[in-house]
């Protein structure tokens, strides 16, 4: 076993609203992407990096033109939900939300990928789909399958197809190849260079990891084995995603065809406005909305509205993301030295919004994660996504949950991002299913199936740490 950095004992809760974890699975950062002159005689304003939003669902014919007239510079567009990237300098913010035609302009922001524990696995080699490691290692699969009984009732096909947004796939590892159907790329080959759109392959690890749990077939076994999937590349080898990168994999997916979405990925948004203070020149910026935020919701919506169920990690701060006042409370500790004071509610993006199924995580005896976000009305359903609170006692790390990784290899990792993908595949059984008898089933009636096979856990009924319940392939297929 071989480990890249010293493991992390299991997290404590909390004991201050100001103890943010660094170590967050999905952690949003708010990225200034600012180039800062020094402050000069002159006092020029820092160039900034803005999303937009405008108030009509689409954007205007002459959108490109109205902000290039303000002094913009269009990076990038979503016209099928009104958004839009521009850079230009800070005074941009003012007479942008000043614009009649405009909801909202505000500062980019950017989620990273840090996993809760991902150790790369030290494993001999074995002969191709033997599925040994799934024996050995797959307690976090067969607590989902029931011990495989749901691959009676179904193991996927590539009729149906689950869109991963996240770091891309392995394009050499033998358990992925059989069902990966393709994908895009929106991240560019360094600094100022050039996207290639077909270069899917992961630098990353995360984005196999989640594809291996979804529809891995060899030495690990997926939760939907012969399940196609596609991979929407939006994270590099290191840094994070922008927000526009995020919104437009959501709606090329969708456009693509794909069924179910699976972002193991999230972070905070506020949504009743804050101010940055420009640090060349002092000037505050007050805004109206978050527009990434707007941004997020409305790409949801648009996958919704044409029939594609979305499913998102609820993250791994182990607090209540149901508590507006302490997420903003954090955004104010993590940002505030960097200008930003926010107000009013915060919430979990896009985990939260309207149209997302959110996934707690658990551990191997099925308890809530000792990382794993939590809170009422805002967890949909739990799934295993492992914990290390055996650290660092022998074998620890089997309590995480091992799948595919970068180029032909494995690796243990726990979070909420592990519990996501078995969420989203179960998902996808059920709609594969569905079509397999001539019948179509509506993102609604998704939710209502899955919650209604979950497993009661915690308290009876709905409850804020597990949701609806512990999912269950088994019974969501019609199993009894």
């Amino acid at each position: 076993m071989s480990c890249p950095g010293t493991p992390r004992p299991g997290p404590k809760k909390r004991e201050g609203k100001h103890s943010m974890r660094k170590w967050l699975t999905m952690t949003l950062i708010l990225t200034l992407l600012l180039s800062l002159t020094s402050v000069s005689a002159a006092s020029e304003p820092s160039t900034v990096t803005l999303d937009v939003v405008f108030k009509a669902g689409t954007l205007p014919a002459d959108a490109t033109a109205t902000v290039e007239a303000m002094g913009a510079t269009v990076v990038s567009t979503a016209p099928s939900i009104g958004f839009m990237t521009v850079t230009g300098p800070a005074s941009l913010i003012t007479k942008l939300n000043s614009h009649k035609e405009i909801l909202a302009a505000s500062p980019q922001i950017e989620v990273q990928l840090n996993p809760a524990q991902m150790i790369q696995a030290d494993v001999a080699d074995a002969n191709p789909g033997a599925a040994d490691l799934y024996q050995l290692y797959g307690w976090d699969i067969d607590q989902v399958t029931m011990d495989g009984a749901s691959w009676e009732l179904g193991t996927g096909s590539h009729n149906t197809v689950v869109g991963i947004i996240d770091s891309g796939a392995s394009l050499a590892h033998p358990d992925l190849a059989a069902n990966l159907l393709g994908g895009r790329n929106y991240v560019p080959d360094g600094p100022g260079g050039t996207v290639d759109p077909n270069d899917i392959d992961d630098r990353r690890g995360h984005g196999s990891h989640v594809a291996g749990s979804i529809a891995g077939n060899g030495r690990i076994l997926g939760v939907a084995p012969d399940m196609g999937f596609r991979a929407y590349r939006v994270f590099g080898a290191s840094g994070g995603s922008p927000s526009d990168r995020i919104v437009q994999a959501i709606i090329d997916a969708v456009n693509d065809g794909v069924d179910v979405i699976n972002m193991s990925l999230g972070g905070f948004d506020a949504v009743a406005g804050y101010t940055w203070t420009d640090p060349a020149t002092g000037e505050v910026y007050k805004y109206k909305d978050v527009a990434s935020f707007v941004g997020y919701k409305r790409a949801v919506q648009y996958a919704v509205n044409h029939g594609v169920v979305v499913v998102a990690a609820a993250g791994n701060d182990a607090t209540n993301i149901s508590n507006p006042p302490e997420m903003t409370a954090l955004l104010n500790f993590e940002y505030g030295p960097l200008g930003y004071e926010f107000w009013g509610a915060s919430h979990e993006t896009p985990g939260t919004l309207p149209g997302v199924i959110t996934v707690s995580a658990t551990g191997p005896d099925m308890s809530l994660a000792s990382y794993s976000n939590y809170g009422p009305g805002a967890i949909d359903l739990s799934a295993p996504g492992g914990d290390f609170q055996r650290y660092p006692a022998p074998g620890w790390f089997l309590d995480m949950c091992v799948s595919s990784y970068t180029g032909t290899g494995y690796a243990f990792s726990a979070g909420t991002s592990m519990a996501t993908p078995k969420v989203a595949a179960v998902a996808a059984l059920m709609i594969d299913q569905a079509k397999a008898n001539g019948e179509t089933l509506s993102p609604a009636q998704v939710v209502t199936k899955l919650q209604q096979s979950s497993v009661d856990m915690g308290k009876k009924g709905y409850d804020p740490a597990y949701g609806y319940g512990f999912l269950n392939a088994y019974y969501a297929l019609g199993g009894n």
